[in-house]
């Protein structure tokens, strides 16, 4: 179980505050209108940023005093941050080693993962000679790698076109599977993870979030409850003209 306790940080001068509880295997989808935390909330659970006040629990660790190495998060940004001068052998075996130097049986589980997540062709390549689906891809395999039980995924896939934006949701939804992880993903295009989402995170205001679950969202979408909310991107799609 992920908790976030009465969870409050300031920016400037904006206010945040968030509380909720995800299971663990769940995905969560994070929702809401730009400036209203989501990034700032992953930050903060991965120990980039500092909260006001409040805490994060897993499995009923406390993780607030803990270093960014030691907390159980692996953390996908948009910008995937690859290293474009390193091959991409290389940028696999830094998530597992920050030296880069390998096992044997790390260096096994690297190819497994490069096979997995079909890179074999493109491991003495540079992340700058990929398209951006490859990046990602890579990105991914590199989390993966990492083994870390909860996901932070912020937007990974928003420049991506459709029908790649779906590839990374399949990739990503087949690590949850295989290692029985916990996900926190950003999302713009809800309506194109639905089927993979267990809950929802919904922003009303940088202090007002609503954890729900899908079938709640669902129910209160076809309701007509979140029609005036991020201009049409949540209103139920039957009533999008």
């Amino acid at each position: 179980m992920l908790e976030v306790r009465r969870l409050n940080a300031r920016l400037g001068e904006s206010r945040f505050h968030w509380d909720f509880q995800l299971p663990a295997g769940s995905l969560m989808a994070v929702i809401g209108a730009s400036g209203l935390g989501k990034s700032t909330l992953l930050n903060l659970l991965c120990g980039l940023h500092e909260p006001t006040g409040g805490d994060v629990l897993w499995q009923g660790q406390h993780l607030s005093s803990l270093p960014v190495a030691q907390r159980p998060f692996g953390v996908l940004f948009q910008a995937n941050n690859l290293f474009d001068h390193l091959s991409v052998e290389l940028n696999l075996a830094l998530g597992m080693n920050p030296s880069g130097r390998l096992t044997d049986s790390q260096q096994a589980y690297l190819e497994q993962a490069a096979q997995r997540f079909e890179l074999q062709r493109l491991l003495a390549r540079r992340p700058d000679q990929l398209s951006g689906g490859q990046q990602q891809r890579v990105a991914l395999a590199r989390v993966f790698l990492q083994r870390k039980p909860v996901l932070l995924l912020d937007e990974p896939f928003s420049s991506l076109d459709p029908a790649l934006r779906q590839e990374g949701l399949t990739w990503v939804r087949d690590i949850q599977r295989e290692q029985g992880s916990t996900v926190l993903l950003v999302t713009h295009h809800l309506d194109e993870m639905l089927d993979a989402t267990d809950h929802v995170l919904l922003g009303l205001e940088s202090e007002q979030w609503l954890n729900l679950s899908l079938a709640e969202f669902e129910q209160k979408r076809s309701q007509g409850a979140f029609d005036t909310l991020l201009g049409q991107s949540l209103a139920n799609p039957q009533k999008v003209e």
